[in-house]
C-alpha cells in the first residue's frame, strides 16, 4: 500500500512539471510572435534593429525600407540599401563615420517626400548629420551637401524653417532661420545673441534681430541688463 501510494505521487509530479513546461513553452512562443508583429507595424520600433529602418511611407502610399551597413568597427557607414517590396532599389554608397547607430526618415526640403537622415554627432554646439533628400522623379535619393555634416542644424517643421543653430559657449548664440524656395535655401530671418559682463558686474545681453523685408536685410538691436 505504502509503495502503491508513493508511485502515484510520482506520477503526479511528473504530469505536473511536464504541464508547466508547456505551458512556459507556449509563453515564449505567444512573446516572440507578438514582438514580431509589432516591429512590422509599428515604425517607432524600428530601434529594436537599429540597423535598419522597416518599411516606411516615404512619399503619398509609397513605402521603403532601409539596411544601413556598417563596418566591423561600428563607426563607419558603408553603404544603405534601399528596398520597395523586399526587392532592391538603390545601393548608397556612404562612406561616412557616425557616432551612435540613430537612422530616421524625416522630410527636410519640405517636399512632401521623407528622406534618410543619419546622426553624424552632437556635442555643446548642436548635432550635426548625414542627409540624402529623396526625388520623386527619379525615385532615388541623393547626397545632401548644404544640409550634411552642419552643426547646429534643426529643423522647425511648423513654419517649414531650416535653422542653423551656433553657439560659442555662453558669450554667442546665432540662430538662422532659412527656407527650400524652388529647392534652394534662402535667408528668412536670423538672430544674433552676445552675452558679456561689465566692470561693475552687470551682466549684459544683446540680441541682433535680421530679417529679409522685399529682398532687402532689416536689422534691429537691443540690449539690456539681465541681472
Amino acid at each position: 500500500m505504502k509503495e502503491t501510494v508513493i508511485l502515484m505521487m510520482t506520477i503526479a509530479f511528473c504530469y505536473s512539471c511536464t504541464t508547466e513546461n508547456s505551458k512556459s513553452s507556449n509563453n515564449i512562443q505567444v512573446s516572440i510572435g507578438s514582438a514580431q508583429n509589432i516591429s512590422i507595424e509599428n515604425n517607432s520600433l524600428s530601434k529594436l534593429n537599429q540597423d535598419s529602418i522597416p518599411p516606411t511611407k516615404i512619399v503619398g502610399d509609397k513605402s521603403l525600407s532601409f539596411k544601413f551597413n556598417i563596418d566591423s568597427s561600428g563607426s563607419l557607414l558603408k553603404t544603405i540599401n534601399v528596398y520597395s517590396d523586399n526587392i532592391l532599389i538603390q545601393k548608397i554608397t556612404a562612406n561616412k563615420y557616425f557616432e551612435s547607430k540613430e537612422f530616421e526618415i524625416i522630410d527636410w526640403n519640405f517636399d512632401g517626400a521623407k528622406d534618410i537622415t543619419v546622426l553624424y554627432n552632437c556635442g555643446s554646439g548642436g548635432c550635426a548629420y548625414w542627409i540624402w533628400n529623396y526625388s520623386p522623379t527619379t525615385n532615388k535619393f541623393i547626397f545632401n551637401k548644404e544640409l550634411s555634416k552642419v552643426s547646429g542644424l534643426e529643423i522647425d517643421a511648423a513654419n517649414q524653417f531650416i535653422v542653423f543653430h551656433y553657439r560659442a559657449g555662453y558669450s554667442e548664440e546665432r540662430w538662422d532661420s532659412l527656407k527650400y524656395v524652388n529647392n534652394k535655401l534662402q535667408f528668412v530671418k536670423g538672430r544674433y545673441r552676445e552675452r558679456w559682463n561689465d566692470s561693475l558686474g552687470n551682466s549684459w545681453v544683446k540680441n541682433t534681430y535680421s530679417k529679409m523685408i522685399n529682398n532687402l536685410l532689416v536689422t534691429n538691436v537691443d540690449s539690456s541688463i539681465s541681472k
